[in-house]
């Protein structure tokens, strides 16, 4: 909120305020990388997951269900809502990398699934991949992949916590 007030001028936390506020590009671009980084840990984007395969490892069965039913797609959410219409140009010259970190994310948590002997560790990883398909989704500035991302979502959170339900009752 500091860099954005010292580089507009505007302090509020009025969305349509903020819309419609003009920055540099410079600016843009770092508030925007700063949004990214944070949605992308809670999301999880590959480099920034590896807290999510110990934490559903060592999580309560209603913690991982709630994990990776809702929370996950809370930051998906994040980037739909705020960091695209607040920083549009900076999101569409990040893009390809958001798109890549995707393709990455995609193939590192297919990978590392196939790894795994802990059956929750297993789903941590199939989250990795599957929220990959929501991030490229989000970046390639379509309505259409739009929805598909909210509809990757909805049924990755179901699927999901159905899985992380039925390991409750197995183990």
């Amino acid at each position: 909120m500091n860099v954005h007030y010292n580089a507009t001028g505007v302090w509020t936390f009025n969305y349509e305020e903020l819309l419609n506020t003009p920055m540099s590009n410079g600016v843009e671009y770092l508030l925007m990388l700063g949004f990214f980084i944070a949605f992308a840990v809670k999301m999880p984007v590959v480099p920034l997951h590896g807290w999510l395969p110990d934490a559903h490892s060592q999580a309560p069965t209603a913690g991982s269900v709630d994990l990776a039913g809702i929370l996950l797609k809370t930051a998906a959410y994040g980037l739909l809502r705020f960091s695209l219409p607040l920083f549009p140009n900076a999101s569409a010259e990040f893009a390809p990398i958001a798109m890549w970190l995707g393709v990455i994310g995609i193939f590192y948590g297919a990978w590392m699934a196939f790894a795994q002997t802990d059956i929750k560790r297993l789903i941590a990883y199939t989250s990795v991949s599957h929220m990959g398909f929501v991030l490229i989704a989000i970046y390639t500035g379509s309505q259409l992949a739009y929805q598909g991302a909210v509809i990757q979502m909805i049924a990755h959170g179901l699927s999901a916590a159905g899985l992380f339900i039925l390991c409750g009752l197995a183990v």
